[in-house]
């Protein structure tokens, strides 16, 4: 039986619904590593972040390059790329 503390924690999911579940995931994931220790550990918060993924989030990884798939601040990177941070009340206009 597997110890409470290796027990991944089941609220931290990323399904790709949007932007703002995005960002909410990853400062879930910076903030377990902080407090497992593992602030550090770019190896071992692209793993466990990677556990996490599901739905659509899983299938858009699943298609990304091995480069990114291998790296944390890509793999960040291309997070924020695909799923745009939406403010809540902002209505995007054209500037002429």
């Amino acid at each position: 039986m597997a110890k409470a503390e290796q027990t991944p924690n089941a609220d931290i999911v990323f399904r790709g619904i949007d932007g703002n579940e995005c960002e909410a995931f990853i400062i879930a994931i910076r903030d377990l590593a902080f407090a497992k220790g593992k602030e550090e550990d770019c190896h071992w918060m692209l793993h466990y972040a990677t556990t996490r993924l599901r739905h659509k989030a899983l299938r858009w990884h699943a298609k990304l390059e091995p480069s990114i798939r291998k790296d944390w601040d890509l793999f960040v990177q291309a997070l924020f790329e695909e799923y745009s941070l939406i403010e809540e009340g902002v209505i995007a206009t054209p500037v002429w």
